[in-house]
């Protein structure tokens, strides 16, 4: 059985497919209910204290999906991603491969699944929320709900990297996919400063509502800069992994 192959089966028979798809997917569908029915929520637990909602719209839906999906998403990917590339967190196992393929070949297989594991829950997420919104408010643009999910399913591709990275000085599951969650963190706090946000991968988040609302594209620079983190995170996780003693 080649490594491919074991890293979907492990992905599919520990649950870890499904805990993504299950995060995703519920919110999916929980979005545009949410939109749709907030102002009958909100006059129902109100106590007769009136408070302005914004009326549903299509964008709206999409926006409520998104701020969920994540919220935890982002700490599901992680800690996914943390399982399958915190290789030396369990010695027994890092040791059998590491005498039978070099680093570069263990790991790619890890990273490039998870990857798209990521990015397809998210895509598949989006689609249901797509469809609830059309059906419950109306269609959101097509357009930017296509080129918007790809942003973010690029951004949670970074997130993995950034995990096997985090993986390379830290051997635990958890401890991994806490820290990177903390570097995530400090990534949005540096986006604060207006001359670094455009550079930023957590800028490909906010294209989300800027696209679906029929914002201009301006994402390249932070498109850029997203794509050679994540492979220098990847090149750099080989390296620290290669010459790292068990």
């Amino acid at each position: 059985m080649n490594l491919w192959r074991l890293e979907v089966l492990r992905l599919i028979r520990t649950h870890r497919l499904w805990i993504l798809l299950a995060v995703f997917t519920s919110f999916g569908v929980l979005g545009p209910l949410t939109a749709r029915f907030l102002p009958q929520i909100v006059e129902a637990v109100g106590g007769g204290i009136e408070i302005a909602v914004p009326p549903p719209s299509p964008e709206l839906a999409m926006a409520q999906y998104l701020g969920n999906a994540l919220q935890i998403g982002i700490l599901a990917v992680a800690f996914v991603a943390a399982a399958a590339l915190a290789l030396d967190a369990k010695p027994e196992m890092a040791v059998f491969l590491r005498t039978r393929a070099p680093i570069p070949r263990i790991l790619t297989p890890r990273y490039v699944i998870n990857m798209a594991a990521a990015a397809a829950s998210f895509s598949i997420g989006t689609a249901i929320a797509f469809a609830g919104a059309s059906l419950l408010i109306g269609t959101p643009d097509v357009g930017g709900t296509v080129t918007a999910s790809v942003l973010v399913s690029v951004y949670l591709t970074f997130v993995v990297a950034l995990t096997g990275l985090t993986a390379s000085f830290v051997r635990s599951v958890p401890g991994t996919a806490l820290i990177s969650v903390g570097a995530l963190i400090a990534f949005g706090i540096i986006g604060l400063i207006p001359q670094a946000a455009p550079w930023l991968p957590s800028n490909l988040v906010g294209s989300f509502d800027a696209l679906i609302g029929g914002g201009d594209f301006v994402y390249w620079r932070s498109l850029s800069l997203t794509i050679v983190l994540s492979l220098g995170a990847i090149t750099a996780s080989f390296v620290l992994m290669a010459r790292r003693e068990v």
